[in-house]
């Protein structure tokens, strides 16, 4: 509820000021669950949703997991490394590329 509370609150001044959201799933997570956060926020069902869960799985599984993260601090997966970071950023410019079709 707390989490729900705070989007709600961020997605609310990001419309006033009529600023595009963007709203990412956490790598090797999938996207569903930050979607259900967003399900009936004001706003939350215009935001572009950007899918980490495959571009990370599919990384690990052709490289080592030590490659992308630095610990486990959610469990199945932590804070990112350089190279992970990189991957992030390359998977959410796709998405702002796809949504304004660059």
């Amino acid at each position: 509820p707390v989490t729900r509370e705070n989007y709600r609150k961020v997605i609310a001044v990001l419309n006033e000021k009529h600023i595009e959201t963007f709203v990412l799933s956490y790598p090797l997570r999938s996207l569903s669950e930050a979607a259900n956060i967003l399900e009936g926020i004001g706003g939350g069902d215009l935001a572009v949703q950007v899918d980490n869960e495959k571009v990370f799985k599919d990384a690990v599984a052709q490289g080592r997991y030590e490659d992308y993260f630095i610990d486990r601090f959610a469990g199945d997966f932590g804070h990112c490394t350089p190279k992970g970071n990189h991957l992030l950023a390359e998977n959410v410019a796709k998405a702002i590329f796809k949504a304004h079709k660059i």
